[in-house]
């Protein structure tokens, strides 16, 4: 048995590299704090139906998919360091199409979902390539708790000042200057990260060998079905407060409200759990709590009025941390048994997108296919319900792969 360790004590031996993806890392979560909530509603607003909704998020996650073989390939041979800078800029550069478009993007909800895709690919690529290299294993616990935790202050306060401008500016130029705001916090994560190691450059083996890897590696394998059954619950989740919080206050404020509320508690959790988790140890137990705590607040769902979606948002946000912090170190646990893993690296997080991306890209389809017999929230509630409790077999796998764990 380990002995405990202090959580102060731990933050203080993250390295100087550390600290410094930490702190591009915490500039590019105060941007998606700020925006991300208010583009699936700007979305909503301007197609003006679930459907169009739908259709943003299922282009989203398709181009997702195989962007990052794409990303993979246009890297061969340099840091990933590189990726997530050009991600940065195509992030900025997107945003400026829609204080362009403006009302027009009801026009091309497809289209900008597919290309939102392609910049967030691009992104995504290089922090999940990045937080490999430059995280030690043995930190990945505080490193991803802290993370949490700050993601939380910014989701505090981001949506807060999101809802607050769009309340205070009517109409759609109120999501405009919410853009605009992030756009300028995308641009401090830019230049922050020019004080991050480059990092070893990439190895690509091509698409087959994220396929070997899948088909050889029985861990690896085990790892990347929790990972499809985690990506369900992603695909709709997000789609969900904002959906039926508007749907029942009607006021785009009140989704502002809501995330800073949830934020907040999401932020406490987060500090206790990592406080809580020691390095390695209780993470089967950890995603227990998680799962069965997430699909109660989803069952909160099936009581109608607004007060309800509240408190699911409440209580999934005190469970959220709970699974969310082991489990995203999972993954990256199972890559490190493999004595060859500097050079498989960029396969690895090939096949953890493919199959976080089946995952969001299934549950999306069900829930288009759902909405159309039942209705958005019932569909929602149920599909939601349904897929945190699945969450439950990922703490099987936690205790499978690491049974001291």
């Amino acid at each position: 048995m380990q002995p405990a360790v202090d959580g102060r004590e731990r933050v203080r031996t993250l390295s100087p590299e550390v600290w410094s993806l930490l702190f591009t890392f915490s500039g590019a979560q105060a941007a998606n704090a700020v925006v991300s909530v208010f583009l699936n509603l700007f979305v909503f607003v301007v197609s003006g139906s679930l459907s169009g909704l739908i259709q943003f998020e299922g282009a989203y996650f398709f181009s997702l998919t195989f962007v990052f073989y794409g990303v993979a390939a246009l890297f061969r041979g340099q840091p990933p360091l590189k990726p997530y800078r050009l991600g940065l800029l195509l992030t900025i550069g997107f945003y400026l199409l829609l204080l362009w478009l403006n009302r027009r993007a009801s026009h091309y909800i497809p289209e900008l979902g597919l290309l939102w895709g392609i910049t967030q690919g691009v992104y995504w690529f290089g922090v999940n390539l990045m937080s490999f290299d430059t995280v030690p294993a043995d930190r990945r616990t505080t490193f991803y708790g802290y993370s949490g935790a700050i993601l939380s202050i910014t989701q505090v306060v981001g949506p807060s000042l999101s809802g607050a401008l769009t309340a205070v500016i009517p109409g759609v130029r109120g999501y405009l200057v919410v853009f605009g705001v992030g756009m300028v916090l995308y641009g401090v994560a830019l230049v922050a990260s020019a004080f991050v190691p480059l990092g070893p450059p990439m190895q690509v083996a091509g698409v087959g060998e994220s396929w070997r890897l899948y088909r050889d590696r029985l861990d690896w394998r085990l790892a990347a079905h929790s990972i499809v059954v985690r990506g369900t619950r992603e695909g709709i989740s997000g789609i969900a407060g904002v959906y039926l919080v508007y749907l029942t206050t009607g006021y785009s404020w009140a989704v502002g409200a809501y995330a800073g509320l949830t934020a907040l508690a999401r932020m406490a959790s987060s500090l206790g759990v990592t406080r809580w988790l020691a390095p390695g140890g209780r993470r089967a137990k950890s995603l227990l709590i998680g799962s069965i705590g997430m699909t109660g607040g989803a069952l909160l769902l099936f009581v109608p009025g607004w007060p309800w979606v509240f408190a699911y948002g409440l209580t999934t946000a005190l469970a959220m941390p709970f699974y969310s912090i082991p489990n995203a170190a999972l993954p990256l646990d199972v890559m490190d048994r493999d004595p060859e893993v500097a050079a498989h690296r960029v396969s690895y997080t090939l096949s953890r997108e493919v199959a976080l991306n089946a995952g969001r890209l299934g549950v999306i389809g069900l829930l288009a296919e759902a909405s159309q017999w039942v209705g958005g929230p019932a569909a929602l509630a149920f599909l939601l319900t349904l897929t945190s409790s699945a969450q439950l077999w990922i703490a099987r796998v936690s205790r499978l792969l690491f049974p001291q764990a």
